[in-house]
């Protein structure tokens, strides 16, 4: 039996909401999650629309395996266009909002058009309530769920809000999911996009049963991925015990820890903010995302002493302890935690927001602005306090944090002066913590990726680099990509958890999804969906004005040699990189856009004939 597949979709401006099927045949082509949100993008979302009007959409998918009793499904996928990037959109979060969705029926859920109130949406089942939200709006995420779960009166409820930063329209908000324990959409804007229309929250709460191709095969999955773990015990250890974070002194060592603003990959106080040296110190309690996770690789941690005792977080994950510790120069563990948990409070990515803060402490730091335009903050790498401080001023759009509110790329331009040498994005999208003048392949991913400096949505590289040593070699990065990118967008579309995922390999999963389906799903023809979703995304971006001049890094990787550690002197040679990738992906190398011939094997005849009519394909 083939499962159905629904869309609600909601519209803030009527305040109504209606059902439409989803074709079988999309469902073959895109199966569900990232590659069911990117088509539906595709299809809902027109060109060159303003990313914080009533026309963009907010998209939210599950795969065929959210709800089935699989480890590592507590995923929801969101799909938007950017404010940040003013491109494709998709971001990931843990927790239970899915499972919730698909118990109601769905696969996925659009909301649209912009209330003329604040608002929250309550879904249980079929049933869906609009309710005034005026005396919620203000409060910060971790209030804000209680209060509306207390308000349904339903404790089993998912709940996604935005905060302060997303009411304030800031361009690397996001949308804090999962009550108190805080799991976000963090990447791209997605919460100014939700804050535009006026939408405070939603919560939801599904009681049905979840149809399922072949529930005898889908028990039998967990057997395997218990196997699969099993046969990697310091995969699973390490997980365990450090989460995420486990790899700060191995990246640190291999000259890959980006520090201060990306002028090196070597920070000497890199054992104060590892977590393999004070675990002890910090962690309280491991935990997960949300039900179905056997490796308990989230960390909540308390700070007990200090300036900053109280603090409390889930967290902070590797990408967190990057972005405020080694690119902003700062040792100071403590101040990460409380870091991290006010961006979960205010609703802020905390990947952009200490991008764009260790970028502003450069500037600083090279005369290009003064304390005049910081509100007299000091902003030296380092300076912890100032770093919690800002956070504050960009969720509310107070004096200088209402320019950093807007992200690493138009900070840049209004500072000008050379800064954008320094400035460390790619089409808007600040980066993930991998030094990428020490891993080639890794570099490429920021450039090509289709939401923008992206250090994951292609499969993060470098990890596979780091394995095999191949970081400084140019030759077959194209085709590295591509496996990677598979072994990435797999997961995406189950949903399953990506982290382990080279533990599970393409059989397993293929496996997973066929009994969910009920049919088979091949290897080979899962490799071709991959493929399809990955074309169509940058097929929206391209319909957007992207083109190949736009897959860029910034000047600092390109002619600014790495200064210390294994790769010095390295800087990326970018262009050998970016053909062979062209040719791997079937990319035209001077339009950007896949090619007529791509897009027909992939079939996308739709897509290929629209590019047609532009004279792109």
């Amino acid at each position: 039996m083939k499962p159905r597949h629904r869309i609600l979709i909601i519209d803030l401006s009527e305040r109504k909401s209606l059902i439409e099927e989803i074709p079988y045949q999309v469902v073959e082509k895109f199966i569900g999650g990232r590659g069911l949100g990117a088509k539906m993008l595709w299809d809902y979302v027109k060109p060159q629309i303003d990313p914080l009007g009533p026309e963009n959409k907010l998209i939210f998918t599950v795969g065929p395996l959210q709800g089935t009793g699989v480890f590592f499904t507590g995923r929801t996928i969101l799909c938007t266009k950017s404010p940040l990037t003013n491109i494709y959109l998709y971001s990931v979060a843990g927790g239970n909002f899915g499972i919730n969705l698909r118990k109601c029926g769905y696969s996925a859920l659009i909301i649209q058009g912009k209330s003329d109130s604040p608002v929250y949406v309550w879904i249980k089942d079929s049933k869906v309530e609009f309710k005034e939200a005026d005396r919620f709006w203000g409060m910060i995420t971790t209030e804000a769920q209680q209060f509306i779960l207390d308000e349904v009166g339903d404790p089993e409820a998912s709940t996604a809000v935005i905060g302060p930063a997303g009411e304030n329209l800031s361009r690397i908000s996001g949308i804090v999911t999962e009550g108190s324990k805080r799991r976000i959409f963090a990447r791209g804007g997605s919460g100014a996009v939700m804050g535009s229309k006026f939408l405070k929250g939603i919560a939801i709460r599904g009681t049905g049963d979840i149809e399922i191709g072949d529930p005898r095969s889908i028990k039998r999955i967990n057997t395997m991925i218990s196997e699969a773990l099993k046969n990697n015990p310091e995969y699973l250890r390490r997980w365990k015990t450090y989460g995420t974070a486990g790899d700060v002194g191995l990246l640190n060592e291999l000259g890959i820890f980006p520090t201060r603003n990306w002028q090196t990959g070597f920070f000497e106080k890199s054992n104060d903010i590892d977590p393999n040296f004070h675990r002890e110190d910090w962690v309280i309690k491991d935990t997960t995302c949300g039900s179905l996770c056997p490796m308990f690789c989230a960390k909540i941690n308390l700070i007990r002493s200090g300036e900053y005792a109280g603090f409390l977080s889930e967290g902070p994950e590797y990408e967190t302890i990057y972005s405020f510790g080694s690119n902003c120069g700062n040792n100071r563990f403590d101040s990460i935690i409380a870091a991290d948990r006010l961006c979960d409070d205010f609703g802020l990515d905390t990947m952009s927001t200490g991008a764009v803060i260790g970028f502003a402490m450069e500037c600083f730091e090279k005369g290009l602005i003064g304390e005049k335009e910081t509100d007299g903050l000091v902003l030296r790498f380092g300076n912890h306090k100032e770093i919690v401080n800002m956070i504050r001023k960009i969720a509310y759009r107070q004096g200088f944090g209402d320019v950093l509110a807007e992200g690493v790329r138009k900070v840049s331009e209004q500072i000008g002066k050379g800064s954008d040498f320094f400035a460390i994005h790619s089409k808007g999208l600040e980066f993930g913590g991998y030094e990428c003048r020490g891993v080639y392949g890794q570099a490429l991913q920021y450039a090509m990726s289709n939401r923008g400096g992206c250090h994951h949505d292609l499969g993060n590289p470098a990890r596979i680099e780091i394995r095999d040593g191949s970081g400084l070699e140019t030759k077959n990065k194209g085709k590295l990509l591509k496996e990677a990118m598979i072994s990435r967008v797999m997961c995406d579309i189950g949903i399953l958890c990506t982290f382990p995922r080279h533990v599970l390999g393409l059989a397993l999963v293929a496996n997973a999804l066929s009994a969910a389906l009920g049919e088979t799903i091949t290897e080979q023809s899962l490799r071709e969906i991959c493929e399809r979703i990955v074309a169509i995304e940058r097929a929206f971006n391209v319909r957007e004005g992207i083109r190949a001049k736009d897959d860029r890094l910034p000047d600092r990787l390109l002619k600014e040699s790495m200064p210390d550690g294994p790769a010095k002197g390295s800087r990326v040679p970018f262009e050998i990189l970016k053909d062979d990738f062209y040719r791997e992906f079937g990319w035209d190398s001077e339009t950007g856009a896949p090619t007529r011939e791509t897009l027909e094997r992939l079939g996308l005849n739709n897509v290929a004939e629209e590019f047609k009519s532009k004279s792109l394909a």
